[in-house]
């Protein structure tokens, strides 16, 4: 039996795709913030990014701004970035709160790192006003791996609940380490296409071949077009005596430690939904984090983690992962444009899954689970 043959049934019947309304509706985007980006556990970056007590960071998520900081006590806190007093937004991008205070910029009332109201400039208590009314809207965040998430659902169910029912099992590339590791360099991109489809070119590699020329050199099980080299596992072997995603296939930085002889020569790649792709190789990790903007644009964040030894190494130089990388992710980002623009065609009503794409497939399950159903 063939490689194919081995990871997907024979009997597989091609599925539909989701509507092409789906990518191109605001409607639908909108119903999505609501559903996936505030109800689900949506990344906002790395912990690293607020690591002293007093320092605080702001991410987007949709529309909504959300105010991360660290408490005296080490702890990380969220909350919305607007004023109780008469809406303001409070913090912009990241830094080092002054006094380890947040100071609204428009009258002046101050919170403490926990959310708490502790000024209202010529606003008396004598007027009724109790400052314990008025504490800083809570958003939920909780870590893993050294990745901050954020829940805007009222009773929303464990991160690590969720990461465990997850389809592509991220706990179990925790002996990666990557809560140790740190940024060592990031690119953002700005593409021109849905957030899902992004996912979805991800989740494939029928593109491969006439995609990704480069990568195909590297993991050669890419040219047949598949993901899966084996039911179950996620991860693809890399060219014989590979052991990093380079054109070479090999690199200067030295290996993670604590890994198998198997993974230093395989590639795994993760996706957990909704935004957070992971790419686990033998001397670092990657990962995209997508930040959705509309039904038509999408930021993607990449970020670089290595042990801080290396980075601290005077010898320091990841730019041949960087490079390869970069090569790749433009080939993706060019790619999934033109599907966007393709899907507002008036004849594109939905596509065919064949059984390549079962993993399309199933991020589209868990997609509408999460959802629900579009209004008529």
């Amino acid at each position: 039996m063939d490689t194919e043959e081995a990871v997907t049934p024979v009997n597989w019947q091609p599925q539909p795709t989701l509507p092409g309304r789906d990518y191109s509706s605001r409607e639908i985007f909108e119903l999505e913030k609501e559903k996936v980006f505030f109800d689900y556990w949506f990344c906002i970056g790395r912990a690293e990014e607020v690591a002293e007590p007093g320092s605080f960071l702001v991410r987007e998520v949709a529309d909504e701004s959300i105010l991360v900081t660290r408490t005296a006590q080490g702890e990380l806190r969220a909350f919305y970035n607007v004023c109780r007093h008469r809406g303001t937004r409070l913090c912009d991008d990241s830094g080092h709160l002054k006094s380890n205070v947040i100071k609204c910029p428009y009258h002046a009332w101050t919170y403490n790192l926990e959310g708490r109201l502790l000024g209202t400039p010529n606003v008396h208590e004598e007027e009724g006003f109790d400052k314990n009314d008025y504490t800083l809207w809570d958003v939920n965040i909780a870590s893993w791996s050294g990745y901050m998430f954020v829940n805007m659902a009222t009773d929303p169910k464990p991160l690590l609940q969720c990461l465990d029912e997850d389809e592509d099992e991220p706990l179990q590339y925790e002996r990666y380490r990557a809560d140790e590791l740190r940024i060592g360099h990031s690119i953002s991109y700005e593409v021109a296409a849905n957030w899902k489809i992004i996912v979805e070119n991800y989740n494939e590699c029928l593109h491969c071949p006439s995609v990704h020329p480069e990568l195909v050199s590297i993991v050669p099980l890419y040219r047949k077009g598949l993901v899966e080299e084996r039911p179950g596992w996620f991860g693809n072997s890399l060219v014989e005596g590979g052991t990093s995603f380079t054109r070479t296939g090999h690199s200067k930085l030295p290996q993670l430690p604590g890994l198998s002889e198997e993974d230093i020569h395989t590639y795994f790649g993760v996706a957990v939904f909704p935004n957070l792709l992971l790419n686990f190789h033998s001397d670092c990790v990657m990962s995209y984090t997508l930040y959705p903007r509309g039904e038509d644009s999408t930021t993607v964040v990449s970020e670089y983690l290595f042990r801080p030894e290396t980075i601290d190494g005077e010898d320091f130089d990841p730019s041949e992962v960087v490079e390869f990388w970069d090569l790749v992710s433009n080939q993706d980002w060019v790619i999934c444009e033109r599907a966007q623009t393709g899907m507002h065609s008036r004849a594109y009503k939905s596509g065919v899954y064949p059984r390549q794409d079962r993993l399309l497939y199933e991020f589209n399950k868990k997609y509408l689970a999460q959802r629900g159903p579009a209004l008529q």
